[in-house]
């Protein structure tokens, strides 16, 4: 499985937080209500920004297995989120794999495992969840692991919330005249194996939701698009890298044209004048 290093975790946390779509965290919310206690299933969790979102608006009582195959981003994530208790007046217990955090009307128990999602489902089969969630993880997948994932949530009659799943739109501001061209081959390259099998890369989403609707569940499919200014220069930067490096990867042809596009890019990033939209799709899915 593809790895992500703690820091561009920490970068995209807080615009994730608020590009994630309302109408689906709603859908949500009214789904959960009359949960008494909700057992969550989060799938490469990384330093865990999904529970963290996700967590406050649920129910009173929480039971979280929050898996990844990096044990530096569990252990990462573990120190944010006895942090992130702290800031709110809630205790934090650590009994061997399990930490719990809990306030006056609050209680998460909170597991960290380490597995390899390419091929360790077996551990993950041996208990139920009521809702099964990620995000920022389809994209990365293949067919085959969305349908087997479709049928397990199936088997337990999970939600399910995937959130940030990439749709192929990339749009810089102002325009180059080879960013059609970049945006070409990094969807390309998206679709190349991460771990998983052949990437579905952009259709990983509707795919997911197409197999579910089979499954017979309801999905809703929403955008949930990042809209990058000036201030998000960091982050601009980051993705400019990350992309110029993939379409190299791809299409060493491309060095000469592909070096003069990222230098302008930066340049155009450092003085402010920047801006960028890359589109992405939340998916939320129920039973009748």
């Amino acid at each position: 499985m593809t790895d992500f290093a703690a820091d561009w975790l920490d970068l995209r946390e807080p615009l994730d937080a608020v590009s994630r779509d309302p109408e689906s965290i709603a859908a949500l919310i009214e789904w959960s209500r009359p949960q008494a206690a909700l057992s969550v299933l989060d799938l490469g969790c990384g330093t865990g920004a999904n529970f963290r979102v996700l967590a406050p608006l649920l129910g009173e009582d929480q039971d979280w297995r929050l898996v990844d195959c990096d044990p530096d981003l569990l252990a990462g994530g573990d120190r944010r989120l006895q942090r992130w208790a702290a800031a709110r007046k809630l205790s934090a217990r650590a009994e061997a794999a399990t930490l719990t955090l809990e306030g006056a009307e609050r209680r998460y128990r909170i597991e960290g495992i380490r597995l390899d999602l390419t091929e360790g489902w077996e551990r993950l089969e041996r208990r139920a969840a009521d809702l099964v969630t990620a995000s920022a993880l389809l994209d990365l997948t293949s067919a085959a692991w969305l349908d087997r994932l479709a049928q397990r949530c199936r088997e337990w009659r999970a939600a399910v919330y995937i959130a940030l799943s990439y749709d192929g739109q990339t749009c810089w501001d102002p325009v180059l005249e080879q960013d059609g061209w970049v945006r070409e081959r990094h969807n390309r390259h998206q679709r190349t194996d991460k771990g998983f099998g052949p990437a579905l890369g952009p259709d990983a989403p509707a795919t997911l939701a197409i197999r579910l609707r089979e499954l017979g569940y309801w999905v809703m499919l929403r955008p949930s698009p990042w809209r990058l200014g000036a201030e998000h220069d960091a982050m601009q930067t980051t993705l400019l890298s990350g992309w110029s490096r993939g379409v190299r990867q791809l299409d060493p042809r491309a060095a000469d044209w592909l070096t003069a596009w990222t230098e302008e890019r930066r340049r155009l990033i450092d003085r402010k004048a920047s801006r960028l939209y890359v589109g992405h799709w939340d998916l939320f899915a129920r039973l009748p």
